[in-house]
This record gives structure tokens, sequence and C-alpha cells, in this order.
């Protein structure tokens, strides 16, 4: 495609995709809201039910209103280097992204661009919190091209190797596939996958606040059920009924969370496209994604506590972050699903020289003795307080005892799962409590080494490192002072003679 100076404009049908993701972005932003403060009130207390159905459909219209003054002030236009964009809905604002800047490409098709061959094309730049760039509603051949364009505009670019061949493979339309995951593993990753407890809280934390405001009708809808059920033998002891009820439900849970992996990873291809990375997957919304090699800072393996269980893991593509609190494995995410043990070896793939192992370094056992004393010594304090403001019978020493009870054990696999493994410049961390996390990176990446000790670290020798990467901090603790200098000065070398100088 050539360059034009012409504006281009969205098509007619972006209004549907602007006007549903506003709607789940108002959704998402506002449900913990709604829910604990006005639901119950609006059912019963001072709305009915037509005027909730008024007040829904004046959200609705000033949203759609907004998203068609927001589609008629959007313009893009695809310059030689970079692509321009034109955007607000009160304020007008201009932003340019050089390709050469671009960390992410990806492109989504949900399904009711399908039939009118339109997808949803979005770029982003290291360090960005969300995509900078989103056009949605342009046509399929239109962001192939860019996405082409981009793509060899940055191999051919001064950071990357100056070959004409990266910049032929960065416009082959086909490459080799690398991983494809069944939909056996895709509902494996849902069932293995932390979102099931966070579905459980949603639906704890609603239904508590429903049952709160409907708390009388629910009392009376009990006391009718009791007596009807007097006349009824049941099939089993109370606690049998009850223990089945809670078995089903959380069957429910996790048969809703492999049915949401199946939604979003089906079909999940990952190919190798010269220098560049491309996963598809999703159901009802199509995506493409790309990411080039020299853009990957590292790789997450994780395995959770049901993942260890179904020996099913995940892999996660590390990339420049603006800050350690950007979630991990959010929609922007490069992540492959449903991986087996065998499926590790992926690592190098990614990575190039980052080859898996089992083999780790363990941190001194005197973290544990650490940890134990230092809990030993706040349950003393902790329950001598309670026994003399709340007197020694009553039932919170007995909890707080429970819990430090606990507290042992989760220490002690806490110290278990720390590691490190070495592989010339690349470094493998461990760590986790139940579940386990495996974050794999080349050295040169390191924009910082920090090295810190305790006065009890200091009398044992011992220190903790915290190694800054782009994609944020990594920290080993108790580690024998030798070892953690010379990971930080072997750090520190590689980021100085690394081919390619990183910010």
């Amino acid at each position: 495609m050539n360059q034009t100076d012409d504006w281009q404009r969205l098509s007619p049908l972006a209004l549907v995709f602007l006007i549903v993701s506003g709607l789940q972005r108002q959704v998402r932003e506002n449900l913990f809201v709604f829910a604990g403060a006005g639901a119950g009130a609006a059912f019963t207390d001072w709305l009915g039910l037509r005027e909730l159905l008024l007040i829904v459909l004046v959200f609705v219209l000033i949203s759609t209103l907004g998203a068609m003054i927001y589609h008629r002030r959007f313009r893009f236009r695809l310059e030689t280097d970079a692509v321009r964009v034109r955007r607000g809905l009160i304020e007008q604002k201009e932003l340019r992204v050089r390709f050469d800047r671009v960390q992410n490409i990806q492109l989504g098709q949900p399904f009711y661009f399908r039939p009118f061959g339109l997808v949803r094309f979005s770029l982003q730049t290291p360090g960005a919190a969300d995509k900078e760039v989103e056009l949605p509603g342009i046509p399929r051949s239109l962001a192939e091209t860019m996405r082409d364009r981009i793509s060899a505009a940055r191999a051919a670019g001064p950071a990357a190797t100056e070959d004409e061949d990266s910049v032929q493979a960065a416009q082959a339309p086909a490459g080799a596939r690398v991983f494809t995951a069944s939909a056996g593993r895709l509902f494996l990753h849902g069932l293995s996958s932390n979102q099931v407890w966070v579905i459980a809280g949603l639906v704890f934390y609603v239904g508590g606040n429903l049952l709160e405001r409907f708390g009388d009708r629910v009392d009376q809808f009990v006391e009718t059920a009791v007596d009807n059920a007097e006349a009824v033998v049941l099939p089993g002891p109370s606690w049998l009924m009850g223990l089945s009820v809670l078995i089903a439900f959380l069957l429910l849970l996790f048969g809703l969370s492999g049915l949401l992996a199946l939604v979003r990873f089906w079909r999940f291809e990952l190919f190798e496209r010269g220098d560049r990375l491309v996963a598809t997957a999703g159901l009802l919304d199509r995506r493409e994604q790309t990411v080039r090699r020299n853009k990957v800072t590292g790789v997450l393996l994780r395995q959770s506590a049901v993942g260890r269980v179904l020996g099913c893991w995940s892999l996660l593509v590390r990339q420049t972050r603006s800050s350690d609190q950007e979630a991990i494995g959010g929609r922007s995410a490069f992540l492959l699903p449903g991986l087996r043990a065998g499926d590790l070896v992926l690592s190098d793939r990614l990575l190039p020289g980052l080859v898996w192992t089992r083999e780790f370094h363990g941190i001194s056992p005197r973290f544990r003795l650490f940890a134990w004393s230092r809990l030993l010594v706040g349950l003393v304090a902790v329950l001598v307080l309670l026994a003399l403001v709340l007197g020694p019978g009553h039932w919170s020493l007995l909890a707080v005892a429970v819990l430090a009870a606990l507290a042992v054990p989760a220490l002690h696999l806490r110290f278990r799962h720390w590691g490190w493994a070495r592989q010339e410049r690349m470094l493998w961390v461990r760590r986790g409590l139940l579940g386990r996390r495996f974050d794999g990176f080349d050295l040169e990446k390191v924009q910082q080494a920090r090295v810190t000790s305790s006065p009890y670290q200091r009398r044992h020798d011992l220190v903790s490192l915290e190694l800054v990467l782009p994609q944020g901090s990594i920290s080993l603790p108790f580690l024998p002072e030798a070892d953690a200098a010379g990971l930080a000065n072997l750090a520190l070398l590689a980021a100085e003679t690394a081919h390619a100088h990183r910010v």
C-alpha cells in the first residue's frame, strides 16, 4: 500500500464495536458498586421494574450517542514509517506511532464483523499500559497490509539485523506451526486457571449483597420450604445433602471456567514467521497476535495448584510493561494455554538459548528459620495481647493459633519453591506456594541489580538479590553472598556488552 495523505474513516459497523465495548467497560468498572449498593434497593425499595428499564435505556442511549460522536470524529492515516490517528469525544487528540516502536500487533474479528470481512486492528508500544492505537471496523486486507508493512519496516530498522532475508521473512504470508492446543487441553487450562476463584468470589459477593437486600423474603421462603419438607423423606442425611450441593456448585464453577477458556482460546495455534511469533485463537472473537523476538524480554511458565494435579501448564511471553502493578495475563497478553510437560521445550523456541531445566539451586535454609522465628515471636505477642484484652478463654486465641499452625507449612513450601538456574547468559528463577512460577530471561535485559542484606543476613554471609527487568522486578532472597555477587556482576556485564542497548 502506498503512502497517502488522505485521512480514512472507520466502517459504519465499527459503531457496533464501540457501543458494545463501551457497555462492557462500564459494566466491568461498576459491577461491584451496582451489586453492592444499588441492586437490592432498585428492586425492592423505591424503583420498580419499569423505572429500572428506563434508566438502562437512557444509559444505553447516552453510550450510543457518545460512540456515534467518537466514530464521526475518528480518523487515521498510514504514513511511510508511522501510523497517525486523530480521535476524541470532546477534545480532539492526534497520536503518531512509529513502526519501529511497535511491540504488539493484534487483529481481532468479532463474530459480527465476519460476514463483512472487517477486523479490529490494534498496536501497542513498549511500556504502554494499554493499546495505543485501535482501529475497529477496517477491511481485513487493509489490516493485513498494515501488519506486513509494520513488520517489514521493523525488520529493516537500525535496531534489527540489516538483512534482506529478515525483511522477506517478515513479509511471509505463512509460517511453520510450532504449537497447537486441542479442545481437551483448553478445557483443562480453564479448570487449572485462577479465573475459577475470581468467578466464585464474584458469585459470593453479589449473592451476599442480594441476600442482605432480600433477607426477609429469603427467610419467608426458607420457612415455607421447611414446612413443606416435613412430609418429605430425604434420600440421605442432611449433611450429605449439603455436601452434595457444595460439590455440585464447585463442579459448576470449574465447568464454567473450562467453557470460558474454550471460548477465549478456541483453535489456538502458534506460528513462526521469520523473526515473528504469531498466535491465533478465539471463538466469538477470533484474534491474531504478532510479536517480534527482539521485543520479548522473557517468558513465564505457570502451573497452579490444580494444574499440578492435572499436569497442565501455561506460558506467558513477557514484554516491557509500564509498571509492576499491571495485570499479568490480560486480554492483550501473549499467552500459550494447555501446555504439557513435554511442551516446556517451547521456551527455547520463543527465547533462543533459554532451555528448560529441572535442576535448580535452592536458597539458604536460614530463610525458613528466620521466617519461623519471626512467626513464633509474633504469635506469642498476639496471644498475650488477646489474653489480656479479651480473656484467656476467648475463641480468637484458638483462631490465631490455627492460623499460625497453617503458616508453618506454608512458609516451608515457600522456601522449597525458591530456586534459580543459570545457563550461560540465561537465568531461570523459580517461586511459588501451592502453584509454581518459573521466570526465564536473558541477563542482558537486566536494567538494575540490587544487592541488600539485613543484620541477620550479614551474620551468615547472606544477601537478597533484586533484578529489575523491563517486565518488572524479580527477587531472590537469602542467597550466599558469592552467588548473588556473581549473578549481579554477570547481569551488568551482559547488559553492557549487549548488541543493542535497551532502556
